[in-house]
């Protein structure tokens, strides 16, 4: 009786560490000094970077081009790129690139429009933007 007693008891063990959720080790990505551990609104307003041929050589120049939401402004993606990347930039640059008109056979529609920013860093900071 004392034989099941145990096993039982090791079985509940087992599944009771079976249903315990599993911490997972997290990525560490290098982040300046200045950025923000929970920069929440930062990632609704820096949308996505982008990389294209043009973007990849104004890199080499410290210049980094980012897709952002349609009402940001200059202010809002500056304080974005520094408390994400920890890194103060030195200036915005903002375009607006009209959508264009598109047509699928007799369906005319329209591309959405976007807003890009140009951001410029100080000789020697540099981030890290990944396509993921």
């Amino acid at each position: 009786m004392a034989i099941l007693k145990k096993k039982a008891e090791k079985d509940v063990k087992a599944v009771a560490a079976a249903d315990a959720p599993k911490t997972e080790e997290k990525k560490e990505t290098k982040r300046g000094p200045l950025a923000k551990e929970h920069a929440g609104a930062s990632y609704r307003i820096l949308v996505k970077p982008i990389f294209s041929e043009k973007s990849a050589r104004q890199e080499a120049l410290g210049k980094y081009t980012f897709l952002v939401a349609a009402d940001a402004n200059k202010t809002e993606v500056l304080r974005a790129v520094r408390d994400l990347y920890g890194v103060k930039p030195v200036s915005v640059r903002i375009v607006l690139k009209k959508g264009k008109n598109v047509r699928f056979g007799q369906t005319q529609g329209r591309e959405k429009d976007e807003k890009k920013a140009i951001v410029t860093l100080r000789a020697g900071d540099s981030i890290t933007v990944s396509e993921a």
